[in-house]
């Protein structure tokens, strides 16, 4: 069959469904550098690889399967006098339709982000379903359990190591199965030593771009002194660690302290002399997250903050002396912990780590976590290699070619593979849609006598 791969960015889509036997005929990325690294990567569709959809879909041939991994801009909640169309306005799922409607292929094949059928109190999912079945579609989405669905889908589903919930929409010209999508396998065992490189594998451009910062191997060493100082039969939280709660005892349940007067935080805070306290500076002595506006506290904050001032008081005699102090010298984000490896070993360089807003993460070694475009800094770190993962091991995840080539830069690779589908999942799914649903051939020039016609001359007939 024929496909088109939209907002291409480094070819996942492509990727999958060539290794299935099909062949692009159009791909579109907007970004620069992504565009030339696709030509690149698939030079056999570099003449037909554009820009913008927005200029360039009049450019798209006709095709069995349209693929997009679109972005999820915000639909209008008000609607109008044109329907869905009216809707969808101003977004770029509003090009996807305008190619659908013009050249109504058999299949269609989006993936978003995990919360998409959430989104916008679940607004923007019915646009999209809706707008597709007004086209003729019978229309099925990886919906979440809790809204009737078999749940989101993720690599590690399918026995790979790695933990990527993503919502994949699934459109087709005749009926769907209620559930078309493979089974979850829940219980599969994977482990990130099937994806990790040895030391001897790595460059010094490796070396140097997976290298923890000196404050990055601080923090993981002083929350490693905490964890071996908790007596093994204590068991560790299942809830986050705030250290800055060992000592707090500024109020939290009535009013947060911005509610307090500055006498009345002086007071809880012990600074019952005269020194310079204006009520900013007092305020800035507070845990980050206790200091934010407001007369009190969300539930869930509340909720945490007691769990922690009641579990420290349990195990605060075990901690050795100055250890909190020691952790006042690493940024907000540093002093909260995330244990995620219950009955594990508590030595946080056995385990796959992740420094994050919320806190540094700790997950066992079986699969790593979600890839996140927006920031290099929460980029999975292998404990036992004390360093972060490369950019192959990263392309392995998503299981992209080991030569898949990517952006220069750090950053740029590492958003674009946050964008990035998993190779596998969009097989696994493409197979059984494509498969059991094989529309008549489409091109006169599908079959010559005597031989079998190429790929690249299939895509240039068809063209």
């Amino acid at each position: 069959m024929y496909f088109i791969d939209l907002f291409a960015g480094l070819g996942g889509f492509h990727v999958a469904l060539a290794a299935l036997g099909h062949t692009c005929v159009f791909a579109s990325e907007i970004d620069d550098e992504l565009r030339e690294l696709y030509k690149r990567n698939f030079p056999d569709v570099a003449s037909h690889t554009h820009g913008d959809i927005r200029s360039a879909k009049g450019l798209i041939p006709r095709h069995d399967v349209l693929c997009a991994g679109f972005p999820c801009q915000p639909f209008s909640k008000s609607g109008g006098q044109e329907g869905f169309r009216d809707r969808i306005r101003g977004t770029l799922f509003e090009d996807i339709v305008d190619v659908l409607d013009r050249h109504a292929p058999q299949f269609v094949l989006l993936e978003n982000v995990g919360n998409f059928e959430r989104h916008d109190g679940g607004r923007t999912w019915a646009v999209v379903r809706e707008s597709l079945e007004g086209l003729g579609y019978c229309v099925r989405g990886t919906t979440h359990k809790a809204t009737g669905g078999q749940g989101l889908l993720s690599p590690h589903h399918l026995g790979y190591p790695h933990s990527r919930g993503r919502f994949f929409i699934v459109g087709s010209r005749t009926p769907l199965e209620d559930d078309p999508f493979p089974s979850r396998r829940t219980a599969e065992e994977t482990h990130l030593a099937d994806i990790i490189q040895p030391d001897c594998e790595l460059g010094e451009g490796d070396r140097d771009e997976t290298r923890l910062t000196h404050q990055q191997n601080a923090c993981i060493e002083h929350w490693n002194v905490f964890l071996a100082a908790i007596p093994p039969e204590v068991p560790l939280p299942s809830f986050p660690i705030w250290g800055d709660e060992l000592t707090a005892k500024y109020p939290f349940m009535a009013k947060a302290p911005p509610a307090c007067t500055t006498e009345e935080l002086r007071r809880m805070l012990g600074l019952n002399g005269t020194g310079p306290y204006e009520r900013e500076a007092v305020l800035r002595l507070l845990p980050a997250y206790a200091a934010q506006r407001g007369n009190a506290f969300p539930p869930w904050k509340q909720r945490f903050i007691l769990q922690n001032r009641v579990w420290f008081r349990k195990v605060a005699r075990h901690l050795p002396d100055g250890w909190h102090k020691g952790l006042a010298k690493f940024p907000p984000s540093l002093r909260k912990l995330e244990w995620n490896c219950k009955g594990e070993a508590r030595d946080l360089w056995q385990h796959v780590l992740q420094f994050r807003p919320s806190g540094l993460r700790a997950k066992r070694m079986t699969s790593a976590p979600a890839l996140v475009a927006m920031t290099c800094s929460q980029v999975p770190i292998i404990g036992p290699q004390k360093r972060f993962i490369t950019r192959t091991e990263a392309k392995r995840l998503q299981h992209l070619p080991d030569e898949h080539l990517l952006p220069s830069a750090r950053e740029a690779a590492f958003r674009a593979l946050g964008n990035a589908v998993h190779v596998e999942v969009v097989k696994a799914i493409a197979s059984a849609l494509l498969d059991s649903q094989t529309p008549p051939p489409t091109s006169e020039t599908a079959t010559r006598t005597g031989q079998e016609v190429t790929q690249k001359e299939l895509a240039q007939a068809w063209l």
